[in-house]
């Protein structure tokens, strides 16, 4: 299932990226993993950062591909797109409400997008509820949560400079710190009669980076 949900012009977004001097055993190109046991059941947890919903489907087949044994794999991502954050998610056959909605209020508490999370469960035998299957889903989200930090995610403006050779050391100068700092990005440089730079401007601050240049 999929929605679309208004993102309100203040509002800032998130997503994550892993932050953690733990080393783990990466499978899929997932950004971090975890691992919680609830009555023999195992839920294998596996957080990817996406930029498309073709991305986030790639990732989820392949996790679907290499546990085909498992008794549910349940998901849920979310990109953040030009009128709002798009929503999908799968129960994979669990009792409503068990699988994705715990994760999914979290998201929404932390503006987190850009993410697709999903969650393989091998049965252990003993049915557990509703409460503590819901529980159990969402302590395997947080299992590889506790190892991201929160990025912001900024809006970036595409501009073209055109600067004399005389100029050129002067602006690569004043743009070192930008672009240290991924405020500003160099898509291309032309060097004819007068230099061309194509730059990608951070929006919070592209104003403001005008003005010094």
């Amino acid at each position: 299932m999929c929605y679309n949900k208004f993102m309100g012009e203040n509002n800032m977004n998130y997503t994550l990226k892993f932050n953690s001097s733990n080393m783990m055993n990466i499978k899929y190109n997932e950004i971090s993993n975890g691992l919680y046991e609830e009555k023999k059941s195992k839920f294998y947890s596996y957080i990817f950062e996406i930029t498309s919903r073709l991305e986030a489907i790639e990732k989820i087949n392949k996790v679907k591909e290499d546990n085909k044994s498992a008794r549910h794999i349940v998901y849920i991502y979310s990109i953040k797109e030009t009128h709002g954050i798009n929503i999908c998610f799968s129960d994979d056959g669990e009792p409503q409400g068990t699988g994705t909605k715990a994760i999914y209020e979290t998201l929404q508490k932390s503006n987190i997008t850009n993410i697709c999370i999903v969650i393989v469960r091998y049965f252990g035998g003993i049915l557990l509820g509703a409460g503590p299957l819901s529980r159990a889903y969402l302590k395997s989200y947080k299992e590889a949560e506790k190892m991201c930090i929160a990025v912001p995610i900024y809006n970036f403006i595409d501009h073209s400079f055109r600067i004399a050779y005389s100029k050129f050391n002067k602006i690569t100068s004043i743009l070192k710190d930008y672009i240290y700092r991924e405020e500003v990005i160099i898509i291309n440089k032309e060097f004819k009669d007068i230099i061309t730079l194509n730059l990608r401007i951070r929006e919070d601050i592209y104003i403001k980076m005008l003005n010094k240049i």
